[in-house]
């Protein structure tokens, strides 16, 4: 499977890496556009300040990646409808700056086979998740991944849904400072709180986590409200997933549930945020973190926001190629 990636940013890079260190992958990278200098993408790709070294031999020739012999091409289109990703499987979008169906059908257009949008849509674009709705794909050319916290989450909400009745809930989000939030006290384009200094201050925000879990879950569509709050480190996020039952629960019946082991995971030693590092599971729930009030419980997750979210589309990507 040929894939292209739009937006060699943290998740593209992410993507890149994991992708990278699998033997005897059927997937594989083609093409790379990105709108900033090649020569700094590729030295981030090589020396990470969060997961070190790439650890492979690549360089730029001739507007190409060379890497362990193969040539991928790179390219610098600002918009899809300049695309030049032809006879290309699969574009993977992770520019951030393209969230529709009309923005992305410039792929299929221009001779790519299919898309996935690395973010949640802005509009009614299908949305799968592994652990929840993948066995449903019906062949959909452009599709969302949803979000690194909708895939920490959507998987608990539908096992405990299966077996209890969901009234409603809330979910914070303890989340990594990112790449749109300032540096120093400057600006910001859409949230007056995220102006400010990223370092040195907790700034809550807002969360689509919501209005996914709504469009996934039809019955909890509006049943459940979720903000985010950003905290000044780099990497693995924290959630409180907050759940009001109509039947009474356990904390064994929770960590009696059959996850799927490759997606969701529990820690029984009282791991920290810097433990999680590079962790590949969408979430790891603590087990110890779990409380039970009758029909309220909170369960808290711990989830790698770029390294579980990347081998999420990785996956994803497998299950549209099959």
């Amino acid at each position: 499977m040929k894939i292209a990636i739009n937006g060699f940013g943290r998740i593209g890079r992410a993507f890149f890496r994991i992708l990278e260190s699998i033997p005897s992958n059927d997937l594989q990278i083609t093409h790379i556009n990105d709108t900033a200098n090649f020569d700094k993408l590729i030295y981030l790709l090589k020396k990470d300040s969060v997961f070190g070294g790439f650890g492979r031999d690549c360089k730029i020739d001739n507007n190409k990646l060379i890497i362990n012999n193969r040539e991928i091409i790179l390219s610098s289109f600002k918009n899809p409808k300049d695309s030049t990703f032809e006879n290309v499987d699969l574009v993977l979008e992770c520019s951030g700056e393209f969230l529709d169906m009309k923005s992305l059908e410039s792929y299929i257009k221009n001779g790519a086979s299919k898309v996935i949008l690395s973010a949640p849509p802005k509009d009614e674009m299908p949305i799968y998740v592994c652990g929840v709705n993948e066995d449903s794909y019906k062949g959909e050319k452009i599709i969302s991944n949803a979000s690194c916290t909708s895939n920490a989450i959507a998987p608990i909400i539908k096992k405990i849904k299966e077996k209890y009745h969901i009234i409603g809930g809330n979910i914070s989000i303890i989340h990594p400072f990112n790449n749109d939030q300032s540096l120093l006290d400057s600006p910001h384009r859409e949230d007056i709180r995220l102006s400010r200094n990223a370092t040195l201050n907790i700034i809550p925000t807002t969360s689509s986590i919501g209005k996914v879990l709504g469009k996934l879950f039809n019955e909890l569509n509006g049943k459940f409200y979720g903000d985010s709050i950003r905290i000044p480190t780099s990497i693995v996020a924290f959630s409180n997933i907050d759940l009001l039952l109509r039947e009474h629960i356990s904390k064994d019946d929770i960590l009696g549930i059959d996850f799927n082991n490759d997606i969701i995971g529990f820690d029984n030693e009282m791991s920290v945020s810097s433990d999680f590092i590079g962790e590949l599971r969408s979430a790891v729930i603590a087990s110890d973190l779990i409380k039970i009030n009758h029909n309220l419980c909170r369960i808290s997750i711990w989830f790698d926001n770029e390294s579980g979210y990347a081998m999420r589309l990785i996956d994803m990507a497998k299950i549209i190629n099959a």
